[in-house]
């Protein structure tokens, strides 16, 4: 007489090798499972609430952090800003003072956006800047799926604000940051940005990392169910 084999049945907590939960798609850090929400998740009946807390921090504290290096590194760098006979801003001719090799401090007035692009459209780029702050609020506080997205949305809107500020106020944008590359005898100069440009690149930076992350989603029926069905 063969002993029974008393299988016990599977339960929810059960996982497989991988630490996955037995019969079901992982969860993705990014956008997990309402029931089993992942660390970051702003997942409570206060999640609009939180998300716009948390949103409002960033920004807040990033723009601040923006305005107050800008006003204070060309003030050390002792340089104003002043109007051109045909209207438009500029900058006293700023010394070059490093830190260190490759990272100085040296002021400019960007008209544009990155290395001047757009320089003829300024109305244009406040209107983007304009745009992009109600709409990246908008995503973190209603549609965003964890702290992650609500950081990289307020770090995005931060840098749009900063540079709103500039852009509506003084005509251009205030430029301190100096990177630069030795090889050889030439000097290769990143375009001078500040604190808002790299608000912004790290939060796109961010958002495309998640996404990289975010594991691509799985057919409704899979090929291997509709073949059992049609047995």
């Amino acid at each position: 007489m063969k002993p029974e084999n008393h299988a016990s049945p599977s339960t929810p907590d059960d996982k497989n090798a991988t630490g996955e939960p037995a019969g079901g798609e992982p969860i993705s850090p990014v956008r997990a499972d309402p029931q089993h929400p992942a660390s970051g998740e702003l997942s409570n009946e206060n999640h609009p609430a939180r998300a716009a807390g948390l949103f409002i921090a960033i920004a807040g504290i990033l723009l601040w952090a923006d305005l107050w290096t800008k006003s204070a590194a060309f003030r050390f760098l002792d340089v104003r800003i002043f109007t051109t006979p045909d209207g438009m801003p500029a900058v006293t001719q700023s010394d070059i003072y490093e830190i260190f090799p490759g990272f100085a401090l040296e002021a400019a007035l960007n008209l544009g956006a990155f290395n001047g692009w757009f320089a003829w459209a300024p109305g244009m780029l406040i209107g983007v800047s304009l745009l992009a702050l109600p709409v990246c609020f908008y995503i973190a506080t209603f549609r965003s799926d964890g702290r992650l997205m609500v950081t990289a949305l307020g770090l995005i809107a931060s840098g749009a604000a900063g540079n709103l500020y500039d852009r509506a106020l003084i005509g251009g944008v205030r430029d301190f940051i100096r990177w630069s590359i030795q090889w050889g005898e030439k000097e290769y100069v990143w375009p001078n940005f500040n604190i808002a440009d790299s608000a912004i690149v790290c939060g796109v930076a961010l958002i495309l990392w998640m996404e990289w992350r975010r594991p691509a989603e799985l057919p409704a029926n899979p090929p291997e169910a509709e073949s059992a069905a049609a047995n």
